[in-house]
């Protein structure tokens, strides 16, 4: 193999690895992956072939270099008074009626094996592209599929043609933390998660608390939940377990945590009736309205008296943009997943500290939105939990 076929050799590897980098990581930033499979080889092997062609060509560079600033050093009126180089032209001449011609120099070709490579290179990628990025499907809806359910579901599979999508504008990303500034805070205790120490010392086991674990919708409307119980549920719903990097008790995509607590307080030890916010960040309560909000609550939720009969109500809502400006077309099965695993975190809380829970899919939206003074759109309410003392 000669040197220059060498060259082109490196040249193809350089761009063919790059234009991987490139799809790839358009992707891996549409899915929202972490890691891309061999991402990690090519880098290292796109730097090897940099190195490789440098090396390669560093004659060429040098005299490059050495040209163009010798050329920019040089004095124009040294170059314009410079004699222009004699040249030989060919003896080979024309003959014609007027006289001798000198025979044109022939054009450069454009068939060399540069311009060949060039084209090869050209093909393969439209092919690969060809074969990566395929049109959407039709997402019209028919007599025959009037599901919107679906039709969403249809449109939020990812695919390699999504990766355009990363090159719009998909907003940019909030606070991790909604809070009430000008409401009044109330210190929780410290959930104290420890076995030896909650609920006596009798906390079951994760296999005994999951083989229990039942809704439960029959409450003592007598009883008075604790503020160390209210506490310890929050926490082990999605405290904070880790603070160098926010981790909480909930699996989130892109740790990004889009999902808000409201507790709807009927009977708690220390704190009057009304929608209070669970601030995260710092384990508090804000009090966003005071008042008995039992039958606005139980109107929202299909009038389902249980809804006021528990000690508390905790209403899950969800800020789509925490999760949008990432994961595009994909945020509302994210937010929606969170939500599940959030609830499962409720129900198991409350039934290793002996509670009765049950979870509510069933309500009407609207008003529960206005109940909670969100948009519906931006942050919308999802879940509806109930968490008290049984009968």
């Amino acid at each position: 193999m000669k040197r220059r076929d060498l060259d082109y050799v490196v040249i193809v590897l350089l761009v063919g690895s790059s234009i991987y980098v490139f799809i790839t990581g358009l992707i891996a930033d549409t899915m929202g992956l972490h890691h891309f499979g061999f991402h990690s080889q090519v880098g290292y092997l796109w730097m090897s072939l940099a190195v490789a062609h440098l090396i390669q060509t560093w004659v060429r560079v040098k005299a490059f270099v050495r040209n163009r600033f010798r050329t920019r050093a040089e004095n124009p009126s040294d170059r314009i008074s410079k004699p222009l180089p004699q040249t030989t032209l060919p003896q080979t001449t024309v003959t014609s009626a007027i006289g001798p011609a000198p025979v044109k120099a022939a054009s450069p070709k454009l068939t060399g094996r540069r311009y060949i490579v060039l084209a090869i290179l050209a093909i393969a990628t439209g092919i690969g592209f060809n074969r990566l990025i395929t049109p959407r499907e039709s997402l019209e809806l028919s007599d025959a599929e009037p599901d919107l359910g679906l039709l969403y579901h249809r449109w939020s599979q990812p695919g390699y043609a999504e990766t355009i999508g990363t090159l719009l504008n998909w907003g940019s990303k909030p606070s991790l933390y909604k809070t009430y500034p000008n409401a009044q805070q109330i210190d929780l205790p410290d959930p104290g998660i420890n076995p030896s120490t909650v609920n006596g010392g009798t906390i079951p086991d994760l296999v005994t608390t999951l083989t229990q674990r039942r809704s439960r919708r029959n409450y003592n409307t007598n009883s008075t939940l604790s503020l160390a119980h209210l506490s310890q549920v929050l926490h082990l719903a999605q405290g904070i377990t880790w603070d160098e990097r926010d981790f909480r008790t909930v699996p989130s995509s892109g740790a990004l945590y889009p999902l808000e607590i409201y507790p709807i307080i009927n009977h708690v030890e220390g704190l009057e009736p009304g929608l209070y916010h669970h601030a995260i960040e710092h384990h508090k309560l804000e009090l966003v309205k005071a008042g008995d909000l039992r039958q606005p609550l139980i109107q929202a939720g299909l009038n389902q008296e249980f809804l006021g009969e528990a000690n508390v109500c905790f209403v899950v809502s969800g800020i789509f943009q925490r999760t949008r400006w990432k994961y595009h077309e994909r945020t509302y099965r994210y937010v929606l997943m969170e939500a599940g695993h959030l609830g499962q975190n409720l129900y198991l809380a409350a039934t290793a500290l002996g509670l009765g829970v049950c979870g509510i899919g069933a309500f009407f939206d609207d008003p529960l939105n206005q109940l909670l003074d969100i948009d519906g759109a931006e942050e919308a309410a999802l879940y509806l939990v109930t968490v008290g003392e049984t009968t």
